[in-house]
């Protein structure tokens, strides 16, 4: 009998299953010599599976008849069975083929929703695992009633899975989330059908069975109402005592942090502008401090730290304004400056201390996904959620980096409104073009290989960013162009970063992928390079690719909001779908594959057409514009 093996004492059988088998399965067989299984055990794909007795033992009693379980999923591939008798001697072995018949196996969990689960808000939280014949999804689909098909991040850290499944080895990056907008009313309740659709290029795709929940979406409290009105009727009362000059030259500026990121290089790019080179004076408001606290007071600007911008109670969102009203007042500033979305209580401050506002929108999301993904779980009270939308109709200026971000927000403000206007970078400098010496150098200074191909990617490694799908393109990229290094410079502790740096390891990409700590200064990095990748899965403009053209490269760039303003797939760059691996590894494939020369005239084409605005001083002169004719009247819609 196939997988028999006899000793002077024992003899045993296995008996597989003559189909394919999924990830859990059941394994028989018999043995004979003995009336008991102790001392026995089975091994499936080298780990120990469960042991009993099979509850049919048939009529021929010398034979004893067993049944073995994994105890946990098993690999797809042809996996071995392995009989061990007490002696530690191997009885029998056999062979079982893990893997799909007509489609392949799926292997996911639903963190959330929970079956059946209550779910309050304007928005479905879906996060879950989940691994396709045993890899990773290249991507992951959410189909909820009621809502558009939704794409969601994909290759999130999962340590549980990886720990619970250590034999897949995509198991420690299987995560996938999402938060779907939900277009129902307020104050009604839906029950609703989740379903997952993975798809991996090696084995097609596998949809889940559907998951039901219940939104429950909450209206505003008529007593929230109430208090909100009577509270912000105090504060205009506190204000009118509060009386002094104000200074048309003098921003006040509400930031939402001053740690290292785009949205705050971005803000402190431009006060030193309005400061040094348009004679701006200015106070900077923000509820977080960091590095660039230093730089505003180097630049003369004095902080003042607040607590964090409490959104979830009236009472707490009302005092909170009422006291930075006050402030914003005796700060004599004739004009504000909000940045981000998440700073509007600072918008709402200002305007009742009777200042003109200008407020820059870098956020591409909508209202409610950004709420939920900002706040979560305590979200914004539903009043205070109305405040902020009306405060996005009565700011003066809603000031955007992109128009297709501009257009996102069409539906709260009148277009008089809204503007767009594109920052620039200081490596405008470098005119889009960098020297095979000055490549030579950098690559020398950093210690990287002169010869071969280095592809770069630049920004804080966190799951927005999608590096780590990008290291799984990598993986199948190296096998068509083994000369390519990818340098992603952004690392730092966390446990994304720490994921990139276990699949980087698990892989054996070490000769083909660099991981480089956060650099305030990434310049050489740029120089150094021959190839731009943006990965990000949301950006409006992304500073990255500017500063790529800038330097002379060629960009791969995922097709979101302001990168396709700046990017024309085939002509100055190669897009692809987001959170999809196999997409951003046919983009690789292309711009790898692209004549060297091909590519630099595409790089050139790219800088020619945004060179007009990609000169800093450009967008700090319309800024410097714009707060100016509001200070003076002249700039209200």
């Amino acid at each position: 009998m196939d997988g028999t093996m006899s000793s002077s004492r024992l003899d045993a059988g296995i008996e597989p299953p003559a189909e394919k088998v999924g990830h859990q399965f059941a394994v028989h067989g018999w043995l004979t010599g003995t009336t008991t299984l102790e001392g026995c055990t089975v091994r499936i794909a080298g780990s120990p599976a469960g042991l009993s007795l099979a509850p049919d033992q048939g009529a021929d009693r010398a034979t004893l008849r067993w049944t073995a379980r994994p105890s946990t999923p098993v690999p797809p591939g042809r996996q071995a069975v392995e009989l061990v008798g007490p002696n530690l001697r191997t009885l029998a072995v056999g062979y079982v083929d893990v893997g799909g018949e007509d489609e392949p196996l799926g292997l996911l969990e639903l963190d959330h929703p929970l079956p059946e689960a209550t779910v309050e808000g304007d928005v479905l939280p879906v996060r879950g695992w989940a691994l396709l014949d045993g890899c990773a999804p290249s991507a992951v689909d959410l189909l909820v009633d009621g809502a558009a098909r939704a794409r969601a991040r994909i290759r999130i850290p999962r340590a549980d899975v990886a720990e619970a499944l250590p034999d897949f080895p995509d198991a420690g990056t299987s995560g996938f989330e999402a938060t779907v907008p939900l277009d129902l009313p307020p104050g009604t309740e839906h029950r609703l059908s989740v379903r997952v659709r993975i798809r991996n290029h090696l084995t097609g795709e596998w949809t889940s069975p559907a998951r039901f929940c219940t939104v429950r979406v909450p209206d505003r409290d008529a007593e929230d109402e109430s208090l909100a009105a009577e509270l912000s009727g105090r504060s205009r009362a506190l204000l009118d005592r509060v009386a002094g000059p104000a200074d048309p030259r003098h921003v006040l500026v509400f930031a939402h942090s001053l740690r290292l990121g785009g949205g705050q290089l971005w803000l402190q790019e431009l006060l030193t502008g309005l400061v040094r080179q348009h004679g701006w004076t200015a106070t900077v408001i923000s509820p977080m401090d960091g590095p660039l606290r230093q730089d505003c007071m180097d630049l003369g600007v004095p902080v003042h730290l607040t607590s964090p911008y409490a959104v979830d109670t009236v009472p707490g969102y009302e005092g909170q304004v009422a006291e930075l009203a006050l402030l914003a007042r005796s700060t004599g500033a004739g004009v504000a400056l909000v940045n981000t979305l998440s700073a509007f209580p600072g918008a709402d401050a200002a305007a009742r201390a009777g200042l003109p506002v200008a407020w820059a929108v870098h956020e591409s999301f909508p209202l409610s996904t950004f709420a939920y993904e900002h706040w979560q779980p305590s979200g914004v009270n539903p009043t205070v959620r109305a405040r902020w939308e009306r405060l996005l109709g009565t700011t003066e200026h809603l000031l955007f980096v992109a128009d297709s971000t501009r257009e996102m927000f069409a539906r709260y403000a009148a277009p008089q409104r809204t503007r767009t206007v594109r920052y620039g970078t200081p490596m405008v400098r470098f005119g889009g073009h960098t020297s095979d010496r000055a490549k030579r150098e950098a690559r020398r200074a950093l210690g990287l290989p002169e010869d071969g191909l280095i592809v770069l990617n630049v920004g804080i490694m966190e799951p927005r960013k999608g590096q780590v799908g990008l290291i799984a393109a990598m993986d199948r990229v190296r096998w068509a162009r083994p000369d390519v290094l990818l340098t992603v410079v952004g690392h730092h502790p966390s446990e994304y970063s720490l994921a990139t740096s276990d699949l980087v390891a698990a892989k054996g990409l070490e000769h083909w992928v660099n991981l480089v700590e956060l650099q305030r200064d990434p310049v050489p990095w740029f120089r150094a390079a021959d190839l731009f990748v943006n990965s990000s899965d949301i950006e409006s403009l992304p500073r990255s690719i500017l500063e790529a053209v800038c330097c002379g490269l060629p960009v791969v760039a995922s097709d979101v909001f302001g990168a396709r303003e700046v990017i024309t797939d085939g002509h100055s760059g190669w897009l692809f779908e987001p959170n999809d691996v196999d997409a951003l590894t046919v983009a690789l494939l292309r711009a790898l594959e692209t004549p060297a020369e091909r590519r630099r005239e595409m790089a050139a084409e790219a800088y020619q057409a945004l060179a007009g605005w990609l000169d800093p001083a450009g967008y700090v002169t319309e800024y410097s514009g714009v707060l100016a004719e509001l200070s003076k009247g002249e700039g209200k819609p």
